[in-house]
């Protein structure tokens, strides 16, 4: 491309609070290839107007400050503004090395608009390379519309929004936030992000951990049709990932919606995933517990006709709790345990979970007859509207059931205080798909009928929740069985 030379090209340049911070408006092509050879400055913003498209990649250079962060953000009347890099460039939008900066309100395409394998293709790339003794910091991706990312291909490296740390030692990267964006039709994974020097590795007597990334919050996101995962979560303590909707993953290969990995802490709650289906049988639920990881809680989250809902992998993982989750419909299997001749998963804590599985449907509590590790099944509850089945290896190596309910499903052998009824739920089945996630309302027909048996039924339980999946109080009263109490108090405030 021809070197523009920026001098010559007039921006509209906006006065800002700050002395020295500018708002540089793009609303021409020259303008849009020109503006990644100015350094940005702490306080300045790039406003791409809307109404326009761009061709190419907007990569943009400098660091803003903790008081004043760069921003790249839309302006004026109209659609968002869209990037097109045309599957020619590694983004639409690159930021590299960079520490305060804030996106939102783009569009961004990268395809040919062929269905063949285009490269490491991304939307939103945020490359850290050769980082050493650093933080990263503040690193905000917000409401932005990517979509149209390379053909019809896999790859765990590649796709929508991703964050990668490369080439570099002792490299960290503290408060990422990548919330309420949409992102469809993306070949590799939709969000992800990867570390080269960071990890978990479980030892006999405790963890060696190093340069997990902080302050990451992946959350409100719609994630619809991805060649690979809809999202990887991995490298970071006390990770939270909420109220994302994950739709149709892993077209091109298999993959969980979710998983983590190298994670400590990672809390994946409120979130729906759905469409995960393949023949290949590997895989294809909404959620999973990878290994590499401590203390994982999956909870609060509603999957529904995926090929099964949870995956827990048997190779070195440590302190998994599953508990207040509703599973509706997962087409073959409820639980899939992954790595089958491994054997280092360790106290994976499975309670107050509902299953409900439709007639017709030939489902296995333990899916592709798996075999469950050092696991605890408390307080769920097994609905089959059909006859339920384990799997042939369903009696496991220390799993252990207690005081689960069962419905159309003999108990497990390990089981030591069944409750066998119908629940008699209030409408169970129903939810659908799409539900509001802050509030979880579409599962109230999983609530528990006045009357039914399995209301304060449930054993105590070491560390439980204080709240169900609607978010009503449990108190102090034994709970109900399974995810949902039966009053209808109101909600608590998330």
């Amino acid at each position: 491309m021809k070197k523009l030379n920026v001098h010559l090209l007039t921006f509209c340049v906006v006065a800002t609070t700050s002395c020295f911070a500018r708002d540089y408006q793009v609303d021409s092509q020259r303008k849009f290839d020109a503006i990644s050879q100015i350094e940005m400055q702490p306080g300045d913003a790039i406003l791409l107007r809307r109404g326009m498209q761009f061709s190419g990649m907007l990569a943009p250079q400098g660091n803003g400050s903790e008081e004043a962060p760069i921003r790249i953000d839309a302006y004026g009347q109209g659609a968002r503004p869209r990037i097109h890099a045309k599957g020619e460039h590694t983004a639409g939008l690159m930021l590299k090395n960079p520490s305060f900066w804030e996106i939102q309100g783009l569009e961004i395409t990268n395809t040919d608009g062929s269905s063949k394998d285009q490269g490491d293709l991304f939307g939103i790339y945020v490359l850290v390379e050769k980082g050493n003794d650093e933080t990263f910091r503040h690193i905000y991706i917000n409401d932005c519309y990517v979509h149209d990312v390379n053909g019809e291909v896999a790859g765990k490296r590649r796709g929508g929004i991703h964050v990668h740390v490369t080439k570099s030692k002792r490299t960290n990267i503290d408060d990422l936030r990548i919330t309420n964006n949409r992102i469809e039709n993306i070949g590799g994974v939709g969000i992800g992000n990867d570390s080269n020097c960071a990890e978990v590795d479980l030892l006999e007597d405790g963890e060696k951990i190093r340069n997990l990334w902080t302050r990451v919050y992946v959350a409100g996101n719609k994630v619809d049709t991805t060649g690979r995962n809809n999202i990887i979560a991995r490298v970071s303590k006390d990770a939270v990932y909420e109220f994302n909707t994950l739709a149709n993953s892993s077209r091109h290969d298999t993959g969980h919606s979710i998983f983590c990995f190298n994670t400590d802490g990672m809390i994946i709650q409120y979130n729906e995933a759905y469409g995960n289906v393949g023949d290949d049988g590997m895989d294809r639920g909404g959620f999973d517990a990878d290994y590499n990881c401590v203390n994982t809680f999956i909870q609060y989250n509603y999957s529904h006709d995926n090929e099964w809902f949870c995956g827990i992998m048997k190779r070195p993982t440590r302190n998994v709790v599953i508990r207040y989750n509703v599973s509706q419909n997962d087409i073959r299997g409820i639980y899939f345990y992954g790595f089958e001749r491994e054997e280092s998963a360790e106290n994976v804590h499975i309670y107050n979970n509902t299953h409900f599985v439709r007639k017709g449907l030939d489902v296995q509590v333990f899916a592709e007859n798996r075999t469950p590790i050092n696991t605890r099944f408390e307080n769920n509850i097994f609905y089959f509207e059909g006859e339920g089945s384990w799997g042939y290896n369903a009696e496991g190596v220390n799993t252990v059931f207690r005081n689960n309910l069962y419905f159309n499903i003999e108990p497990h052998s390990s089981e030591t205080q069944a409750v066998q009824m119908d629940p008699e739920f209030l409408k169970p089945g129903k939810a659908g798909t799409d539900i509001d996630l802050k509030t979880m309302e579409q599962l109230s027909g999983y609530q528990l009928k006045p009357g039914s048996e399995g209301i304060n039924a449930g054993l105590e339980i070491d560390g439980r929740c204080d709240v169900d999946i609607l978010g009503n109080p449990i108190g102090n009263s034994p709970a109900d069985l399974g995810a949902l109490e039966s009053t209808s108090q109101q909600q608590v405030k998330r």
